[in-house]
């Protein structure tokens, strides 16, 4: 049955919006505008964008950090759809401050935990934590986002997760954590853990509370473009509730 109703779960890419510090910016100009005829009102309109593979809600492939890591196109199509759970991190998430497993494994979040594990167990392995943080998105503030310990990633690594979202700009540290307030910084260690493991990572998700419901579960696509080589692409994210 198609889903009543879809959840936006990806930011329009725009000029001037949040990007990672250092990384291109997006940007969009017209390069052709040309009117067919002076009788008829259509106007031949095209485009042309530039942008990094990691603008807006974009998927890392594991090739972003490993040389011999997997790159976008050789990742099946299939491992960017399906079942997700939440889990809520929302009472953890505070400025440039470490979200570790203690604060996932708490009651609201027992059962989702427990749905976790690889497609071929009937689990699933997509998981989205939820902390909230994309309510600053465009503003100083997502900057300074929370991130997760290495324990996190380790644990969901080996309860099967093959990808991990966040609604946050990075699931580590920013490189302005500690001269800014941060608790110390352990470098990439998200990023190590999963990636290194062949697992997939999405950034800059938004709306990610709307798919928590009681009953069935949440469904996503998050489709990158198919980008030969690439270490990385922006995606249309979106998510329904099969109930």
């Amino acid at each position: 049955m198609f889903p009543t109703t879809i959840v936006d779960l990806s930011y329009p890419l725009k000029s001037g919006m949040t990007c990672y510090p250092g990384d291109p910016g997006f940007g969009i100009r017209c390069s052709c505008h040309v009117p067919i005829s002076d009788a008829s009102r259509m106007v031949i309109t095209v485009h042309e964008f530039t942008c990094s593979t990691h603008t807006g809600t974009h998927v890392d492939a594991p090739f972003h950090f490993f040389p011999d890591g997997a790159k976008l196109d050789d990742i099946p199509l299939e491992r960017f759809v399906g079942r997700a759970v939440v889990l809520d991190v929302r009472h953890a998430a505070h400025p440039r401050k470490k979200i570790g497993w203690a604060d996932v494994d708490v009651e609201c979040n027992s059962a989702s935990l427990r749905q976790i594990g690889p497609r071929s167990e009937g689990k699933t392995d997509i998981v989205l934590l939820w902390t909230g943080w994309d309510a600053h998105w465009d503003t100083p503030t997502y900057f300074a986002h929370p991130c997760f310990t290495r324990e996190v990633a380790e644990r969901l690594r080996d309860m099967g997760a093959g990808m991990v979202g966040m609604d946050t700009l990075n699931p580590d540290e920013s490189l302005a954590d500690t001269s800014e307030g941060g608790e110390p910084g352990d470098g990439f260690v998200v990023h190590e853990v999963l990636l290194g493991a062949g697992r997939l990572i999405c950034e800059n998700l938004q709306g990610v509370g709307a798919l928590v419901g009681d009953s069935a579960g949440a469904w996503v696509s998050i489709v990158p473009l198919n980008i030969s080589g690439s270490d990385g692409s922006p995606v249309r994210a979106y998510g329904w509730r099969q109930e």
